[in-house]
C-alpha cells in the first residue's frame, strides 16, 4: 500500500517542507537558549598535509567567526584525560560541539566552508580553550521527517596541541593562547642605542640595514630596556649569522637599532603557563631524584 499523499514528509532534493522548517526553528532557538558562544577557525593549510601521521607542516589560522553552540558534554570533559606517557604529562580531553546547519551557515561564508571542516579550531571563551574538530557527525538525526539535509552538526573535537601554528586571528584571547605557548629566543643587546623596541613589532637582521635584504626576523614578544633582555618568536631564518654591520638588530616599526651581545644557544620554553606542565614537572623532579647511570632510584 501507498503512503498518505497528504502528508509529504519526502520532498525533492534540497528542498523543506513546513514541518521541517519548524523542525528547524525549534533546534535553532534550543541551540540559542541552552548553547554558548563561541570562535569557528578554519584552518588554512600551505600543503597536502601528511596522510599517515595526519598533520600538516605548515598551517594558519587568520580569522574566527563567532556562532553558537551547544556543549553536548553534560559531566565534564571525555577522552583519556590526564595521565603519563612515556612523553611526559599528557592531556587528552575531549568534548562534542553541536551546531545547527542554518548557523552555521549564517556565521561562515558558503565560498569558505560549506559544513565544518575536520582540522578546524574551536575556542570556547567559558572554557578558555582551543579545541581541535577530529569528526563530523552529520547524521545524527538520521533523516528525521524525511529530511535529507542535516539539522546539526555534531563536532567531535579533542584539545588542541599547538605545534609552532601560526594564530593571527585578531581576536585578541585567541591569539595570546599562540604567543604564550610559543618557543622563544632570548637574546642579549647593548644598553646603547638608537630608540625602543616595541612589544609585537618584527624585529630583523640584515646585511645592509634594510627589510628587503633581511637574514632572520622574529616578533618582539617581550623588551627589557633597563638590562637590555628581548624575548622574540615566530621565528625565521638565523639570527646568529655574521652580517657586514655587525650584530645589529633592526626594529621593522620603532626603527631602533641596537648591538646583539649574545644569543641563546637554542630555542627555549620560556612559557610562563605550560598547558602540559612538563617543564615544571621535570624541574621539580630534579630537586628530589638523581635518575643517573650510577644512581639510577635516587635519593629520596
Amino acid at each position: 500500500m501507498a503512503i498518505n499523499r497528504y502528508f509529504n514528509n519526502f520532498p525533492g532534493k534540497n528542498r523543506f517542507n513546513n514541518e521541517h522548517r519548524l523542525m528547524e526553528d525549534v533546534i535553532v532557538e534550543s541551540i540559542e537558549i541552552m548553547g554558548q558562544q563561541v570562535y569557528y577557525i578554519p584552518r588554512e593549510s600551505f600543503d597536502n598535509g601528511d596522510m599517515i601521521l595526519g598533520e600538516y607542516s605548515k598551517s594558519k589560522f587568520d580569522r574566527a567567526y563567532s556562532m553558537e553552540a551547544y556543549v553536548a558534554n553534560v559531566e565534564g570533559f571525555e577522552g583519556d584525560g590526564d595521565f603519563f606517557s612515556k612523553f611526559g604529562l599528557e592531556i587528552r580531553d575531549t568534548s562534542n560541539f553541536v551546531v545547527s546547519r542554518r548557523g552555521f551557515v549564517r556565521g561562515l561564508p558558503t565560498s569558505l566552508r560549506e559544513r565544518p571542516q575536520e582540522g578546524d579550531l574551536i575556542y570556547v571563551p567559558l572554557m578558555h580553550r582551543l579545541f581541535e574538530i577530529k569528526f563530523i557527525e552529520k547524521k545524527l538525526m538520521f533523516y528525521s521527517l524525511g529530511n535529507r539535509e542535516p539539522y546539526i552538526y555534531e563536532m567531535r573535537c579533542e584539545l588542541f596541541r599547538f605545534s609552532e601554528d601560526e594564530i593571527a586571528t585578531g581576536v585578541t584571547e585567541i591569539d595570546e593562547i599562540a604567543q604564550d605557548n610559543s618557543y622563544t629566543y632570548r637574546m642579549n643587546l647593548n644598553l646603547q642605542g638608537i630608540g625602543n623596541y616595541i612589544d609585537g613589532e618584527i624585529v630583523y637582521k640584515s646585511s645592509d640595514g634594510t627589510w628587503a635584504n633581511n637574514i632572520a626576523y622574529a616578533t618582539v614578544k617581550e623588551w627589557y630596556k633597563a638590562n637590555g633582555t628581548m624575548f622574540v618568536y615566530d621565528i625565521t631564518g638565523d639570527f646568529t649569522a655574521n652580517t657586514t654591520d655587525g650584530n645589529l638588530l633592526y626594529g621593522n616599526s620603532s626603527h631602533a637599532i641596537r648591538n646583539v651581545l649574545s644569543y641563546a644557544d637554542e630555542k627555549n620554553d620560556y612559557v610562563s603557563f605550560d598547558i602540559f606542565d612538563n617543564k615544571g614537572l621535570d624541574t621539580g623532579a630534579d630537586l628530589i631524584l638523581d635518575l643517573s647511570e650510577t644512581n639510577p632510584f635516587g635519593n629520596p
